[in-house]
């Protein structure tokens, strides 16, 4: 069995880095419909990523189970925070539609 050697670790974004990226093209920052659905189509892609390598692994074509493992991880966090947007979204929702006038 071949071992995957593993690669650089890369750094984490900075806060000037992030808050770059939630900006559009003409700088104005991002709607929470872009960030959700930007959120949305992460977890479908880690979700087809991780039915791919279940099914590799079925068929006894991965000779490396911890990539299998991580993609694995990374799909189950990528839903529980888009999950966790929902929530705020609805609670938020909720709270302003509770406010008297």
């Amino acid at each position: 069995m071949y071992i995957i050697p593993m690669g650089g670790i890369t750094p984490l974004d900075t806060m000037s880095q992030v808050e770059g990226k939630t900006t559009g093209q003409s700088g104005a920052e991002a709607s929470f419909l872009d960030v959700f659905k930007q959120a949305l189509q992460n977890v479908e892609d880690t979700q087809k990523v991780s039915e791919e390598d279940s099914i590799k692994v079925a068929l006894g074509e991965v000779d490396d189970l911890h990539t299998v493992k991580v993609n694995l991880a990374k799909a189950q966090m990528a839903l529980d925070v888009l999950v966790s947007m929902r929530n705020t979204a609805l609670d938020a929702y909720k709270e302003i539609m509770s406010m008297t006038i």
